[in-house]
């Protein structure tokens, strides 16, 4: 039997908003709900959600405000916009943010689904399979190291950014996580010598210092992870991040 996929509907209106529900229900999809943007990041953070449809128009944040914050945590999650005001300049700025579909009230039911069945299809090709753990501490390390194969990764590391280059020559990861702070060169020279070599490899810094506080140059990584972080969120992560062609 295949996994049912879950879809987060965020609507102001509660009308929709179970229409919605009892819609992608029947369509085989777990359907949870949200008010507005911020009721929705919360439910985000807290499940594991496979695409997201949102209405445009909304109370507090509007349609494009929740994209762009969706798509700053979670980069390749499927977002679909439905707005009663056939706007291009809306459709423009919902697909300049990252949106995958887009549908104008009023819309056929069987429209979603097929724009969803569309969206999630392109969504499934996405996948991180090989990562590079890139720690000098060696507990640490060997922690990681144990949870990502139980997480479904094929994992190596490395104690250095030396090393880690070394591997990187001569082998392909879908996946880099590496340590901000490293014996000889920071996590950012290193993504920028990775990015050098192989700039479809995915590159995810690991800090105890919160970049929008520190000012450290965390915007050249594809994400980041702040410690302390419990393990199901690296697993999130890689699932929501871009993973490199094959």
């Amino acid at each position: 039997m295949p996994v049912q996929k879950t879809i987060l509907v965020v609507d102001d209106d509660e009308r929709v908003r179970s229409l919605l529900q009892e819609a992608l229900a029947g369509a085989g999809y777990r359907a949870l709900v949200a008010d507005g943007g911020p009721e929705a990041l919360r439910k985000l953070a807290a499940e594991e959600v496979d695409a997201v449809i949102t209405d445009v128009r909304m109370p507090e944040w509007d349609g494009l405000t929740l994209l762009e914050r969706i798509k700053e945590q979670w980069p390749t999650l499927p977002v679909i916009m439905i707005t009663a005001y056939a706007d291009e300049q809306i459709r423009e700025g919902a697909e300049a943010r990252g949106a995958e579909g887009f549908l104008s009230k009023p819309f056929r039911l069987d429209q979603l689904r097929n724009l969803l069945t569309e969206v999630m299809r392109k969504a499934a090709g996405r996948r991180i399979e090989t990562v590079l753990v890139v720690e000098d501490d060696d507990e640490f390390r060997q922690i990681l190291m144990e949870i990502l194969p139980a997480l479904g990764y094929t994992a190596q590391s490395a104690p250095t950014g030396e090393a880690a280059l070394a591997m990187v020559d001569r082998e392909r990861f879908d996946a880099v996580i590496t340590d901000y702070l490293l014996p000889g060169m920071t996590g950012t020279e290193l993504l920028r010598k990775i990015k050098a070599v192989s700039p479809d490899t995915t590159v995810v810094l690991i800090t105890g210092y919160a970049p929008s506080v520190d000012g450290y140059p965390f915007s050249e990584a594809d994400g980041y992870l702040m410690k302390p972080f419990r393990f199901d969120e690296i697993d999130r992560l890689l699932k929501n991040l871009p993973s490199p062609l094959r």
